[in-house]
């Protein structure tokens, strides 16, 4: 049973949800820094599969809202895509050498204040092509 949902309001359930991941994920910021790192974990794992429902659930049918109005080189568009491949493919980076199925640094400090960093970035491109598009 197929049902048709006005993509400004799977934009809006998507803005909601990536505002909740960034407060989850800056809990489990203050979480890390208290030494609990198993809980740390689970909440960056919960996080991510959250994340990657969101791209396939809200993110990719409206990116075909915008290929079906030729909008799709946009050059800021572009950039929140990359950034979220990129985060995408550290998260799997980070797992695979956490669970030591290959080799990873000795400190994950730095990496996973990259990762932070590009969560956030993601967050705020993706927040200004919301603006940009939906407002």
């Amino acid at each position: 049973m197929a049902f048709d949902v006005n993509v400004k309001t799977l934009v809006m359930i998507n803005l909601a949800v990536q505002i909740l991941l960034i407060i989850l994920l800056s809990y489990s910021s203050f979480i890390v820094r208290k030494k609990d790192l198993r809980k740390h974990c689970s909440i960056n794992r919960i996080a991510v599969i959250i994340q990657i429902a969101a791209i396939l659930f809200f993110m990719l049918p409206s990116m075909l809202g915008f290929v079906k109005n030729g909008i799709l080189f946009d050059l800021e568009i572009l950039f929140h895509h990359t950034l979220g491949i990129l985060l995408i493919g550290l998260w799997i980076y980070i797992n695979l050498a956490y669970s030591r199925i290959i080799k990873g640094p000795d400190n994950f400090k730095l990496i996973m204040r990259s990762a932070y960093i590009l969560w956030t970035l993601a967050f705020i491109v993706g927040l200004h092509i919301y603006i940009r598009f939906y407002l």
